[in-house]
């Protein structure tokens, strides 16, 4: 993209002035907002986080709405460019941490003799009102097992990333 400014000299040097001002090529860096598409999820499984077609995923790079590896790999990227990246559990969604499952008696829960496992739940945080995901993972008759964890937690992952354009 050129700058435009008005010229007093002479139109040769108005010239060199415009294509000394010219911008390079955008390149992804920290800080940039970004759109992607991309596809992946746990190594060795068939993708299940895929955003190919339809718009790109329009994201600022550093802040950490994408896992740490995932944004590692869109830095320097330009616009154009596709990657393969494989991302450890450390660089991904973080190692899987039994702390995060515990058993809640239905009778505490919203519908709480309707949940099975394999349903999908939100907690409301108390201290924001940010809402996050939990799976149930098993069941009694009066209690439900709920685990916090990302369902990519603890799993060596692999995406395909394009960089569709930098803003």
């Amino acid at each position: 993209m050129r700058r435009l400014a008005r010229c007093a000299r002479t139109r040769e040097d108005c010239v060199m002035s415009a294509k000394t001002t010219a911008t390079a090529p955008a390149v992804a860096q920290i800080g940039s907002v970004v759109h992607i598409r991309y596809r992946g999820g746990v190594a060795g499984e068939e993708p299940q986080d895929v955003r190919v077609e339809g718009d790109p995923l329009r994201v600022m790079i550093g802040a950490m709405s994408l896992p740490r590896g995932i944004e590692s790999a869109i830095v320097g990227m330009h616009p154009g460019e596709e990657r393969e990246v494989d991302v450890a559990p450390d660089e991904g969604y973080g190692a899987y941490r039994e702390e995060l499952v515990d058993w809640y008696p239905r009778v505490k829960m919203p519908d709480g003799y309707g949940l099975h496992a394999g349903d999908m739940l939100f907690y409301t945080k108390p201290d924001d009102g940010s809402r996050m995901p939990a799976w149930v993972v098993d069941e009694t008759e009066d209690n439900v097992r709920v685990d916090f964890n990302h369902p990519f937690a603890g799993k060596d992952l692999h995406y395909w990333i394009r960089l569709d354009r930098v803003e």
